[in-house]
């Protein structure tokens, strides 16, 4: 894991559970992703998010927040410690926000789709790369309690893999005979599990790289 966040994890009880709080949301991330899947594949019709899904992302979001305010109560208590650290952190909770938000769009996806969802013609070629992003996510709150830098490598190694399949089944798109329906909703969930992968990578990277580095993968910046 990065030096500055090393330092915080033997720091202060306030930067201690701001962390704590961090894989939280890490897992509620997790959940959300894996529950917008599971509805949008195994429900023929969906008319609407569960209220315990917005649950969830609440809590999410609501996590962000007190993260922050432990960070910014732990600065000024000991103004000058850990101030690297606690950027870093402060950048890596946007990232986790950010995939609760695509889950949420994930389910949004599935509600716009016309039938089931098993049955449109990139279905197949989706689910790989739905999976490897779902493993990806259980691995990553385990990385960050452990300090697990091998851990985080796989998740970063995954990236650009990644990243070409879901740019790959976009451009095929447009070489396939599909209703507009199925077009758009094909093209959406392309485009979240995209992002989503670039999240966490960005978390991954957090482990792994130094503050100035944070946010890149060999050289390539994560969008």
């Amino acid at each position: 894991m990065t030096s500055e966040i090393v330092n915080m994890l033997r720091g202060s009880n306030l930067v201690k559970k701001a962390i704590d709080l961090f894989i939280k949301m890490i897992n509620g991330d997790e959940y959300l992703y894996n529950e917008a899947w599971r509805v949008i594949t195994t429900e023929d019709t969906i008319e609407r998010i569960p209220q315990s899904f917005y649950d969830k992302d609440i809590e999410v979001n609501n996590l962000e927040k007190e993260i922050r305010r432990l960070l910014f109560e732990h600065l000024s208590i000991r103004p000058g410690h850990d101030t690297s650290g606690c950027l870093a952190l402060m950048s890596l909770i946007k990232d986790a926000e950010r995939i609760g938000d695509y889950s949420k769009n994930i389910f949004e996806a599935g509600i716009l789709y016309e039938g089931n969802i098993r049955n449109m013609k990139f279905f197949e070629r989706i689910v790989p790369t739905q999976k490897r992003i779902s493993d990806n996510l259980s691995v990553l709150a385990k990385a960050f309690k452990n300090s697990d830098i091998k851990l985080a490598e796989g998740i970063l190694r995954n990236y650009k893999p990644i990243k070409r399949d879901c740019d790959k089944i976009l451009h095929e798109l447009f070489e396939q005979q599909v209703s507009p329906n199925e077009a758009v909703v094909t093209a959406m969930l392309s485009r979240y599990f995209k992002r989503i992968n670039s999240h966490v990578s960005n978390i991954a990277s957090g482990i792994v790289y130094p503050l100035n580095e944070i946010d890149f993968v060999r050289g390539d910046i994560l969008e």
